[in-house]
């Protein structure tokens, strides 16, 4: 039991992890309260923690030497939370643009500590099947979040922030049932002294992280335009925007239980018909002409995005070795974010040639398409 519990609550540190989308159920409320403020800009603060997780992720090397694996979670968790719940505080748009910022910087603490600690824990099935889990666990918290927002809504926009105090049911489960002994603070201390990567480690590692980045720049594009989809195009409520994004992360539920079984069918081709699979799922919902077919199209967006995310970190420890397993997986989430991050700007790009939703899903859904294909020889050495 008490092993459970610690694996249980190694596994909740994914539940916040990319939460910082689940506010974008409040996008057409913000819009109306910045009427005067470009709606891109409103959209920034959505997409701007993976700034403020690209800022620690790059600092990473130097945080290490003051703040071992726990007290990052633990400092991760704290800014997470309050600085999450500051908009409800204070609206003015300085304040909410540092304070996502600096929530992203939060998250970043804890985003490639939450995937590497489970690495080094688990090995062979067990670790297939736990990154699968992880998956889902990151797929539920956004979930449940996002559920909370909408329902926090009807109380006003800056209410939607309050979800955010979720991290400190979080930092609870880790503190009581994760205790780390004196020999495991001194081997993430020993660590910290990472080997260089060889060259075809680092060509492994920067497709991988390209990969990423591509596949979070999709889902973010999802996330922030179906609620503009559903009240624009459908003329719907936002409730049904909460429903359809919290649909759409908790089929990742789905995925996570059946990743060790696909991972055992297609090997690590699975990486190539998932990414192919998402890019198709984006075309389904740019087409998609009633609420029930998009959200049909969002639920296999939803289970592609999680199966093929979940995957590049699969391949990252399954042919990456320990000592320098940390080292790549931040460079992967370096990636995911750098996605994320830049998702506002590619999707005003491709508005420059057509501003329909439509046609931004479908160049989108094309690209990420194509790149998956491209893995079966980018990545031929490892997808045997």
């Amino acid at each position: 039991m008490k092993k459970l519990l610690e694996k249980v609550s190694i596994l909740s540190l994914s539940l916040v992890l990319t939460t910082s989308f689940s506010i974008s159920s409040a996008l057409p409320s913000m819009f109306n309260y910045y009427k005067d403020l470009p709606k891109g800009q409103i959209e920034l603060l959505v997409s701007l923690p993976s700034a403020g997780i690209m800022v620690t992720l790059f600092l990473n090397t130097l945080i290490e030497k003051f703040l071992d694996e726990r007290k990052m979670i633990v400092t991760g968790l704290l800014i997470l939370s309050f600085f999450g719940m500051i908009p409800f505080i204070n609206q003015a748009y300085p304040i909410l643009f540092l304070s996502r910022l600096i929530f992203g910087m939060g998250v970043g603490l804890i985003n490639a500590k939450a995937i590497s600690i489970i690495s080094e824990r688990y090995h062979g099935r067990e670790r297939i099947q736990t990154l699968g889990f992880r998956g889902s666990a990151e797929v539920v918290g956004t979930a449940l979040v996002t559920l909370l927002v909408g329902f926090l809504l009807q109380f006003g926009w800056t209410a939607s922030f309050l979800a955010y105090g979720a991290g400190l049911i979080v930092l609870f489960l880790f503190l009581t049932f994760v205790p780390y002994e004196k020999h495991e603070e001194e081997h993430h201390a020993s660590a910290n002294h990472k080997e260089p990567l060889k060259k075809e480690e680092w060509k492994l590692t920067i497709i991988l992280a390209l990969v990423a980045a591509m596949i979070v720049l999709c889902n973010v594009g999802v996330t922030l335009r179906i609620p503009s989809i559903v009240a624009y195009t459908f003329k719907e409520s936002y409730n049904s925007a909460s429903l359809i994004l919290s649909g759409m992360q908790l089929i990742g539920i789905l995925a996570g239980l059946t990743f060790s079984g696909l991972v055992h069918t297609f090997k690590n081709k699975l990486i190539t018909f998932a990414g192919i699979a998402f890019g198709l799922s984006l075309i389904a919902i740019a087409l998609s002409p009633s609420i029930p077919l998009l959200g049909i199209s969002a639920l296999f967006s939803g289970y592609t995005y999680s199966t093929s995310l979940t995957m590049v970190f699969q391949i990252i420890s399954e042919k990456i070795p320990a000592k320098r397993l940390n080292h790549v997986t931040s460079v992967a989430v370096l990636g995911c974010s750098f996605g994320a991050a830049i998702t506002p700007f590619a999707l005003s790009t491709i508005g420059f040639i057509s501003e329909s939703n439509a046609f931004i899903f479908t160049v989108l859904g094309i690209a990420m398409a194509l790149l998956a294909f491209s893995l079966l020889y980018l990545l031929k050495d490892q997808q045997d």
